[in-house]
């Protein structure tokens, strides 16, 4: 059963707090019903042909996929209850332990490297003489002065937009207008309509500005441009502790599914671009693919969690000032495998 539906907003979903040990464990027919808040984005491939080719429902599970404004909606999501599962960073589950939130842990890994691209408009980045070849320090620094779109304030284009700017000795409070626009669909008309003059999302939007000749691709992301964070423990799907012990065998399902959905991805990539395009309403299905193809080599295969891998990735965060606190690399703190076959 394929089900999307519009996410309410914030205040809403704070306001519901459903209760945990009831949400999710409800059946639609034998099925456990499922939600999935996120952000629509093309590192979701192997969740949206799990979700397109039954597979889910062969697990036993009647996943709905909610879609959100800004990341950091799923947050409140899952720790009220209203959602069994969120993408989310590790940034975030760190930000929300040094604040005494313990409720979320991660359960699958999926993307393990940071794939935001930045594109600015075309006309600036001729102007300032940067291209995707230009040095990453160069790059940093045409973001001098500029006004620059993000998501959300606090969210992951916000914390890594301010690191670039710091990486080339700028001020994020002064020396650029860090504005916040919303979900891609909105990014990529505010570029072209010269209200932001540069943005990074995960693709596929950076790649579409490129592709129609308003914008220029100064980072991808998602080919590794940025070497601190080519090989990094990113995002993966966070759960409610709460209720992945009451429902262990749920939690183990959507692992599963998720990694028999991997699994076609990486054997049918056209088959999977096609899923994703229809998914997040893109026209421009070559431009979907070009998206799926760059992602592959970043997506987990089986979405398990590397110790060494996370220590490392929360330790770099706190030291280039992703996070304010380190956060604990014990397994149980912010992730855990238990759910899935590592």
């Amino acid at each position: 059963m394929r089900r999307q539906r519009p996410f309410a907003p914030l205040v809403s979903v704070v306001a519901l707090a459903l209760p945990l040990a009831a949400c999710g464990s409800e059946s639609a027919g034998d099925l456990t019903e499922v939600t999935v808040a996120s952000l629509p984005n093309a590192f979701l491939a192997p969740l949206y042909v799990a979700a397109e080719d039954g597979t889910f429902e062969e697990e036993g599970l009647d996943v709905e996929i909610v879609e959100l404004q800004s990341g950091a909606d799923g947050v409140a999501a899952v720790v009220s209850g209203e959602a069994q599962f969120s993408d989310i960073g590790f940034d975030d589950l760190t930000t929300l332990a040094q604040e005494g939130e313990s409720s979320l842990v991660m359960a699958h890994n999926l993307v393990g490297r940071v794939t935001l691209s930045l594109v600015m408009d075309s006309s600036t980045a001729q102007e300032r003489g940067v291209t995707r070849d230009s040095p990453i320090e160069e790059r940093y620094a045409a973001l001098e002065g500029l006004t620059l779109g993000v998501t959300s304030p606090g969210a992951a284009t916000d914390k890594y937009m301010r690191y670039y700017l710091r990486e080339a000795g700028l001020d994020p409070e002064r020396d650029a207008e860090i504005m916040a626009i919303g979900d891609g669909a909105s990014l990529l008309a505010a570029l072209e309509t010269g209200q932001i003059d540069a943005y990074h999302l995960s693709p596929p939007t950076p790649y579409v500005a490129q592709d129609e000749g308003f914008g220029t691709l100064l980072i991808d992301g998602a080919a590794g441009d940025v070497p601190l964070f080519s090989d990094f423990v990113y995002t993966g799907f966070a759960t409610n502790r709460e209720w992945a012990d009451g429902n262990p065998d749920a939690a183990e399902a959507f692992s599963r599914a998720l990694n028999t959905g991997m699994e076609s991805v990486q054997a049918d990539p056209e088959a999977a671009g096609e899923v994703v395009a229809e998914r997040m309403g893109a026209e421009d299905v070559d431009v979907v693919q070009q998206t799926v193809d760059s992602l592959l080599p970043a997506l987990s295969e089986d979405g398990c969690f590397d110790p060494d891998a996370v220590e490392t990735s929360l330790a770099t965060m706190h030291d280039v000032e992703i996070t304010e606190s380190a956060g604990d690399p014990t397994e149980g703190e912010l992730w855990t495998n238990d759910y899935n076959d590592c």
